[in-house]
């Protein structure tokens, strides 16, 4: 019954974002209803303009499809908020680098996301503290967003990003080739592990000499499985996940080196395996693509991700990107933690002239149906359709890459949960996963805790390096484990890895004693 109630009240809130009278719904023509919002609008004739960047994992928008999203968001911001926005999106493996020189070399950009690197931004002075203007400006934000999840993204007691509302009680995502598993009789119902794909595997390569049974994508600085990322039991206490400097294990209180953990060893030797037998890409650990992308190829069979939406949604999400057929399920159960929340956070640049009309427009991509629908999909009836049961698809002769803009994985403040307009072959079931998860999944003991890396703020920098340089070749299997382990563990060390954990440690208890 609780679960049910956290529901409902969250679908009102989703169904009455934006002041709850006279809202737009997923279902209305973007820039259609200019009177939904609650974010007090510029006085008349003032108009402040801010650059907002974003990442997707399609392919880019073209510049002419990107432009008229564009300008069919200023359609409606300049009016109901007095903002124009100047829109950039960049591709994923990409975005953090662009932002970071863009901010360094003294360029605009107002608002943007803390992509897996909340903590990072935080210590380099890169967010505004934006305590004293949320209230004002990002009011719907305030009521949708649960609480607890303000800890999070705060720093003594003082506020620095805006939590993305999206499904972000993770579990582990298995998506896999279901033509394929038909055909070869395999069944996936009694996979439960990463362990037990082994066999699965193996019948694969089997009929399909030329492809790989576990795809990946780009990390950002190299190619990656996820299977590090499907450790079990792994608290990062806010570090990106793919960059942990000290973690929690299971219920443990002790801050631990993650890679010199007998779970990692021991995942990090079936790694190994898999790729001395073929069933990753041998090269993957340079590949400088996408998951999708593989799979849009026809190359792959299976991938693993960690996910917050239904796995049906996934899957059906992924099709649509590849048109593949696929299928997912979970692995394990969903927890949420600080890094979930803080995975990616949007900020206000400490270098904006603007975070008050940036914080406006921020509060409109968590509440206006025709701002989430713009970014998420782009232009109705170019971009894609509507069906009539709500879903939307790309046009007729097209598919999600070929379009203009292409849809369906765009960062957004409130994404997956409601506010735009559902891929065709997703439910309200999909939707009602996330958002209940989001409520009621079990928080990890740290949840709230914050990290203030700023006493080791050069070993954070040169860890992050080492790591660089061993993650991605042990995560892709191309390296021996036996050697590159212990090679990597010494390399940490002598970056400074030990006094990371321990100042870790001080402020971790400080904060769990105070609770």
């Amino acid at each position: 019954m609780k679960k049910l109630i956290a529901l409902l009240l969250c679908l009102v809130v989703a169904l009455t974002a934006c002041g709850g009278t006279g809202s737009s719904t997923a279902g209305s023509t973007p820039a259609a209803d200019a009177s939904s919002g609650s974010a007090p609008a510029a006085p008349s004739g003032e108009v402040e303009e801010i650059v907002f960047a974003t990442w997707t994992i399609n392919s880019p928008p073209s510049e002419e499809g990107l432009q008229a999203v564009e300008d069919a968001i200023n359609e409606i911001t300049v009016d109901k908020i007095g903002v124009k926005v100047d829109y950039q999106v960049y591709p994923v493996a990409e975005y953090f680098n662009k932002v970071s020189m863009e901010l360094q070399s003294g360029g605009q950009i107002d608002a943007f996301c803390a992509f897996q690197n909340f903590q990072t931004i935080l210590s380099s002075d890169m967010c505004y503290d934006i305590t004293d203007l949320v209230d004002a400006n990002c009011p719907d934000v305030k009521e949708l967003i649960p609480e607890d999840w303000w800890d999070c993204v705060s720093l003594d007691g003082r506020i620095y990003a805006l939590p993305a509302w999206l499904p972000s009680a993770l579990y582990i995502n298995l998506t896999w080739r279901s033509d394929i598993a038909e055909e070869l009789e395999i069944s996936l119902d009694d996979v439960n592990s990463v362990e037990d794909l082994t066999e699965v595997f193996a019948k694969v390569k089997a009929s399909y000499p030329e492809m790989y049974p576990l795809i990946g994508g780009n990390a950002g600085f190299g190619g990656w499985t996820g299977m590090t990322y499907a450790i079990p039991g792994v608290d990062s206490m806010g570090d990106s996940p793919l960059m942990p400097a000290g973690v929690l294990m299971g219920d443990s209180d002790t801050v631990v080196n993650l890679f010199e953990t007998e779970e990692y060893a021991e995942q990090m030797a079936l790694v190994r395996d898999w790729y001395q037998k073929g069933y990753i890409m041998q090269d993957l650990v340079t590949y400088t693509g996408t998951n999708i992308d593989l799979l849009a190829a026809g190359n792959g069979f299976a991938n693993i991700t960690g996910q917050g939406g239904h796995p049906d949604y996934v899957a059906t999400n992924a099709s649509n990107q590849t048109g593949q057929p696929l299928e997912g399920k979970a692995l394990g159960n969903a927890v949420i933690n600080t890094n979930n929340v803080t995975n990616q956070p949007f900020c206000v640049a400490s270098t904006s002239k603007h975070p008050e009309a940036a914080l406006k427009f921020l509060n409109l991509t968590y509440c206006d149906a025709d701002i989430a629908n713009l970014i998420q999909w782009g232009i109705k009836d170019r971009d894609y359709v509507v069906n009539e049961d709500g879903t939307v698809q790309p046009p007729e002769g097209f598919d999600s890459a070929s379009v203009p803009y292409p849809g369906g994985y765009m960062n957004y403040g409130n994404m997956y949960s409601g506010l735009e307009y559902p891929a065709v072959g997703t439910s309200q079931e999909s939707v009602e996963f996330g958002v209940d998860n989001n409520y009621n999944a079990k928080h990890s003991h740290s949840f709230g805790f914050v990290f203030d890396p700023s006493n080791v703020t050069a070993q954070y920098a040169a860890v992050n390096n080492v790591i660089m340089q061993y993650y991605c070749g042990l995560d892709c299997g191309s390296v021996d484990p036996e050697t590159a382990i212990p090679e990597f563990n010494q390399a940490l060390k002598d970056a400074g890895i030990d006094e990371i954990i321990a100042e870790k440690q001080a402020q971790y208890d400080a904060w769990k004693a105070a609770q």
